[in-house]
Formats: structure tokens, C-alpha cells, sequence
């Protein structure tokens, strides 16, 4: 039969190997050799004892597209089972795992159409526990652009979840537990209020009371 397989054999990477590709080598009478490179878990499945064995080089590919899909779903599930994740976070857990581009977009997709993933969902929640946390919106704001989240998604933001007054207060009552020397108060509190993520008027602002008042108070 053309295109009949003649032998499959799947090479796991070896323990400790950074690799998280396996190797397929597939011989076809006539053809010769060809290797194909598909995720680990991929390849766990396809040299699993049971595993349906493919007679053509069409089975072959057939089932490697399909435990492809199978596999990117149930690790995307088995994430998001310990977790929330935004899609760039998942996307780069993928392709870390060896799946190729078009099927990390393909299992995405599905992930967003079922309801599993939801950026928007995320930024909320995340910029809420952050907030009460008492972080300053700009370091928010950098955290969720570096998990692929843009404010503009959020919604409320950032009203719901900071104000000027509430961030002022918090500013305050985190700079006012520094324990300062009266040798550039100002400049320390600046930088740790800037670091946590505070606007710089705020920043600014609750720097010159607080190292005013410490002055005051060491005079």
C-alpha cells in the first residue's frame, strides 16, 4: 500500500535534558526515513502501550494532529486548575512546551470561546488584590502590560480601583511606617513610594509632608 508505514519509533529527550521535544522517526518502504519533532507529551502518548498504531504515513500525521490538540487542551486546563493565567501566559507555557505557533493560537481560542481564559477577568482581579495590597496604580499598570494585560481591557480602570484621595492615604500611611534619620528623608521616600508604584505627585506630595515632619520632629 503507498505511503504504508514500515516501522514508528518515538525517542523520548533523556532525563535532565532541556529539551521539550520528541522525536518521531518514521521508515516508509520506498520513501526512506523521516523524522518529525512533536511535544514531549505528545510523544508520551503516541509510544504509550495501547496506543492506536497507525498503518500510513496519513494515520501517522492524523494522529499527531489530533494528541497535539488533546494534549495543548488538557495542559492548558491542568494550568489554569492551579491558577488564573492570562493568554500571554499561556502562550509562552506552550511554546515552552514545544507546540507549535498555529496550535497555541488554535488551543487559545478555544480556551477564551469556553470561558477558561479572560484577560479582561484577570486584570480585574489581579488590580483589585494589588490595590488592597497597597500597591500604587503605576506598578499595577506595569505588572499587567508584562502579563499581556492592557488597562484599556480592564474595566473601571482605573476609577474603581484607585482614587486620588484612597491613593494618597495609602501613600501616607506606608511612607509614615519608614524610619527615617533626617538625612535625605525626601529622596528615600521618593524612591520608595515611586518603587511601590505610586504616581509621582503622589509620590511627591506625601514625600515632602512625611520628611517635613520627621524634620520637625528631630529639631
Amino acid at each position: 500500500m503507498p505511503g504504508s508505514l514500515g516501522s514508528l519509533e518515538v525517542r523520548l529527550p533523556e532525563r535532565g535534558s532541556r529539551s521539550r521535544r520528541a522525536r518521531v522517526t518514521l521508515r516508509t518502504p520506498g520513501l526512506g526515513e523521516e523524522a518529525l519533532e512533536v511535544p514531549v507529551a505528545v510523544g508520551r502518548r503516541l509510544s504509550a502501550k495501547g496506543a492506536p498504531e497507525p498503518s500510513t504515513r496519513e494515520e501517522l500525521l492524523e494522529a499527531v494532529g489530533a494528541l497535539g490538540r488533546s494534549c495543548a487542551r488538557a495542559r492548558v486546563a491542568d494550568l489554569l486548575g492551579r491558577r488564573d493565567y492570562t493568554s500571554s501566559e499561556l502562550m509562552d507555557k506552550l511554546r515552552a512546551d514545544g507546540y507549535a505557533d498555529d496550535l497555541v493560537c488554535e488551543t487559545l481560542s478555544w480556551a477564551r470561546d469556553c470561558g477558561l481564559v479572560d484577560d479582561a477577568r484577570y486584570g480585574a482581579a489581579f488590580a483589585r488584590s494589588k490595590a488592597l495590597a497597597g500597591w500604587g496604580r503605576v506598578k499595577v499598570e506595569r505588572e499587567l502590560e508584562r502579563r499581556g494585560v492592557r488597562v484599556d481591557e480592564v474595566e473601571g480602570w482605573p476609577e474603581e480601583f484607585f482614587d486620588d484621595d484612597s491613593e494618597r492615604s495609602r501613600a501616607l500611611e506606608l511612607a509614615s511606617r519608614r524610619r527615617l534619620t533626617g538625612k535625605n528623608d525626601y529622596e528615600k521616600i521618593m524612591r520608595f513610594l515611586c518603587g511601590r508604584g505610586f504616581p509621582y505627585g503622589v509620590s511627591a506630595e506625601v514625600a515632602r509632608e512625611v520628611a517635613g515632619r520627621s524634620a520637625r520632629s528631630l529639631t
